[in-house]
């Protein structure tokens, strides 16, 4: 938690989770490998046997980022840095063929009727954008972005309020939450959140032993339901569908990465690992990146190729039971895929039209 103080500066962030909606962001031809082998008996009890079929659509490779960034005091120097590089990996998806856009909250709650609220969209500063749409929606082609990304960062305040209280997973729940008032999710597009932070989901994470000496008093508070990893990735499904293509990446004070944590405690608060977004960014096939880097386009890069890679991934309903599965392409069994947790992974990228036949038994206990 940071101590209270404030600095005009800004935020631009977070948030990009990579993903493709529905199988609809997958393309390339598939050279398919037929599947001659036994099926092994289900050595696991199913909860359910799913079968099901996707086409993959037609000029659909949209994506939709969300930033998430900490606006605490000790953030400063880090935005900087984000803000810097912001332009440079932009630029590289408005040269790839993905049609992005990109909408920018912070991790502190906005006081609002006697309560705090997460997830409100920020406006981009000197950005005007065409045909009367929102300002706090970024889109594919804007010119002079590296200028919108430094004026965004000197117009935002960073410390006071409830900047010390982070939580970015509970702001991008509440912004999912919100998706039908405020436009920054299109149908069927892939949604990435980006959260850039030097400590966990309300400062320690709800643990007391992470707690330090110079912690702000009453940093130990709770975690929420909307402050849980698996709670948000339930979110965007109930909210985009269960087929969304959702991933979660992470700048952070990696776990376990004591010389990065000793640099960010000689700011003005201590820093603390981000356990919980390494856990969301895990969750979603997203990217895990340091904060301590001295260059974080390398970071943004990594996240960038995962949203592309995420173009040939399809989300299953549940884990299934490994034996059980059957993959088949236009009506040929493949082998060539592999599968983590219920993420299926192809080794190749689908193209547009290919349809995918699916059935397998869910892991018992594992919705």
């Amino acid at each position: 938690m940071k101590a209270s103080f404030k600095t005009h500066l800004a935020v631009l962030g977070c948030v990009i989770g990579t993903l493709s909606a529905g199988c609809a962001k997958m393309n390339f031809a598939p050279v398919p490998e037929q599947d001659t082998t036994a099926v092994t008996p289900p050595t696991t009890t199913p909860s359910k046997t799913i079968s099901t079929s996707e086409v993959v659509a037609y000029g659909n490779k949209q994506v939709d980022f969300l930033f998430v960034l900490d606006d605490s005091n000790s953030m400063l120097p880090e935005l900087r840095k984000l803000a810097a590089r912001m332009a440079t990996f932009v630029s590289s998806l408005d040269a790839s063929n993905i049609d992005w856009q990109m909408c920018l909250t912070t991790t502190r709650g906005v006081s609002s009727g006697g309560s705090l609220v997460y997830g409100t969209p920020y406006n981009w500063a000197n950005y005007t954008p065409a045909g009367g749409a929102p300002a706090y929606i970024l889109k594919k082609g804007t010119a002079n972005l590296n200028t919108i990304f430094n004026s965004t960062i000197d117009v935002l305040t960073i410390g006071g309020g409830s900047s010390g209280d982070e939580r970015a997973i509970k702001a991008a729940h509440d912004h999912f939450e919100a998706a039908g008032t405020h436009g920054c999710y299109r149908p069927g597009a892939a949604i990435s959140v980006i959260v850039i932070s030097d400590e966990d989901e309300r400062s320690v994470g709800g643990v007391a032993s992470r707690v330090k000496a110079n912690d702000a008093a009453g940093v130990l508070l709770p975690m929420e339901a909307s402050d849980l990893p698996a709670n948000l990735v339930a979110k965007s499904k109930s909210v985009f569908g269960p087929d969304v293509r959702f991933t979660f990446s992470s700048i952070i004070v990696k776990p376990g990465d004591s010389a990065c944590e000793a640099e960010q405690d000689k700011d003005t608060s201590p820093s603390h690992p981000g356990h919980f977004y390494e856990e969301a960014s895990k969750l979603t096939d997203g990217g895990v990146g340091s904060i301590c880097d001295s260059d974080y386009s390398a970071n943004l890069n990594t996240f960038k190729d995962k949203i592309v890679n995420s173009l040939s991934n399809l989300n299953l309903e549940c884990e299934p039971v490994p034996e059980t599965l059957k993959v088949s392409i236009d009506g040929l069994n493949i082998l060539n895929y592999k599968i983590e947790k219920s993420i299926l992974k192809f080794t190749y990228a689908l193209i547009e039209g290919t349809k995918i036949d699916l059935q397998y038994d869910c892991v018992e206990g594992i919705p």
